[in-house]
């Protein structure tokens, strides 16, 4: 069996050849070796030049572009490495502790829209984007939720009607947009079909963010940051040609845009997602504060640890299905609840260690003001990615078999249904 070219995706499962898998081995060691070398010797130097947000994030990406450590599993023709995905998990499991906060703006890029662009089809686009995306020239942002349609996504009310000619023309509203505010461009979900049942009269664009009639204000969050953002679209103008897919496939789009955010979510080699505080952060505090021999405060720490592990072994699983062949399903949720669950709990704990003291914490000290983020942080872990009762709904249906909540509006046309 010949291993796979490397301009080419890998879909196939791992081959059982054990030359092969030598081979394999030996590379990914080699690999590993590469990426510490890089953070150890050429980040550190990096990040010391830049102090404010955007230059410092686009410094870095710029040198994991150069570095060929960008795109790992996006074939080269796109600008990515064209590598297996054992090297994706190993770069993600070396990087999560020590890539840039910064870096979040460029990776809804490189893990949500470039491979989306390839999966349906869109070459052009893919070859377009590809190495501007990976490389931090360009920022993306993804443009689902809107005010009315959160949970309840395909119930997006964000209207394009083409001009019939080249273009269509978009009208409507989106919030809560990571990193909208940066972005160059971003996937927008919108309905261009009123007639047809929700679900299906949906489609996908690329829009380019400083088009005339995009407006965007950024949300401020009780942690202080602006991660989010409103998004105000006014007869903006999208050329045809970046429809992503078919009219109608905008649903099917969404769901496997969905499908890989929650897949980062659920990993714990992600430096994208929002991560549980790690055990050995509490296990600090609670000797900072003189509580670690606390029978109560054990018990926390070990459901924290089992938490951990757990998590651990659910994102193993979800690795091995990546490396078969396999596009993120619905154990992407089970991920994603489990370390909701985690981060939520952790961040409990964190605040029961700290009591009164929490309140006059010095937040000029970089470790504590990362800590107190990460409390006030937690509430919002069950919402973004979409909210828990979601993903149990799909773990039941899914995974589970259970019947499908009753939904009399299906197959209605959606300008036919209450509020529409």
């Amino acid at each position: 069996m010949s291993a796979p070219s490397p301009d080419q995706p890998y879909t196939g499962a791992i081959s059982t050849n054990t030359e092969l898998e030598m081979n394999t081995t030996h590379a990914v060691t080699d690999f590993r070796n590469r990426v510490n070398t890089f953070f150890t010797c050429e980040v550190p130097p990096i990040l010391d030049q830049h102090t404010e947000f955007r230059p410092r994030g686009s410094a870095y990406r710029r040198a994991l572009f150069d570095s060929g450590l960008a795109g790992l599993n996006i074939p080269r023709i796109y600008g990515g490495q064209g590598m297996p995905d054992e090297f994706e998990s190993a770069f993600a499991a070396l990087s999560v502790e020590r890539t840039p906060p910064e870096d979040k703006v460029h990776q809804v890029g490189e893990h949500l829209i470039l491979p989306v662009l390839i999966e349906f089809g869109e070459h052009d686009l893919a070859a377009e984007f590809g190495s501007a995306l990976l490389s931090g020239t360009q920022i993306g942002c993804q443009l689902f939720s809107e005010p009315d349609a959160g949970s309840d996504l395909p119930g997006v009310r964000t209207r394009a009607v083409s001009d019939g000619g080249d273009r269509w023309i978009v009208s409507g509203q989106k919030v809560w947009t990571s990193y909208a505010q940066y972005a160059d461009v971003g996937i927008l979900l919108a309905r261009t079909d009123p007639e047809a049942p929700k679900h299906k009269g949906l489609s996908m664009f690329v829009l380019d963010m400083h088009a005339p009639g995009v407006e965007v204000r950024p949300l401020r969050q009780m942690t202080g940051d602006s991660e989010f953002n409103e998004v105000f679209l006014d007869e903006v103008h999208i050329p045809s040609h970046r429809m992503i897919g078919a009219p109608g496939d905008g649903w099917k789009i969404a769901t496997s845009v969905l499908g890989r955010e929650r897949r980062s979510v659920s990993r714990s080699g992600s430096a994208s997602s929002r991560r549980p505080l790690p055990v050995d952060t509490l296990v600090r505090l609670a000797e900072h504060n003189g509580r670690l021999g606390e029978s109560a405060v054990q018990q926390d720490l070990l459901e924290a640890w089992m938490g951990e592990r757990a998590a651990a072994l659910i994102s193993s699983r979800i690795s091995a299905r990546t490396l078969a062949g396999h596009l993120p399903g619905p154990e992407t949720s089970l991920g994603k609840l489990h370390r909701t669950r985690n981060g939520q709990r952790n961040a409990r704990v964190a605040a029961d260690l700290a009591f009164a003291a929490g309140a006059s914490w010095d937040l000029s000290d970089a470790d504590t003001a990362a800590l107190a983020r990460e409390i006030l942080d937690a509430p919002g872990l069950g919402i973004g990615g979409g909210t828990d009762e979601i993903q149990r709904n799909t773990i039941g249906e899914r995974i589970l078999g259970l019947p499908r909540e009753p939904s009399p509006e299906r197959g209605t046309p959606f300008n036919r249904l209450k509020n529409s």
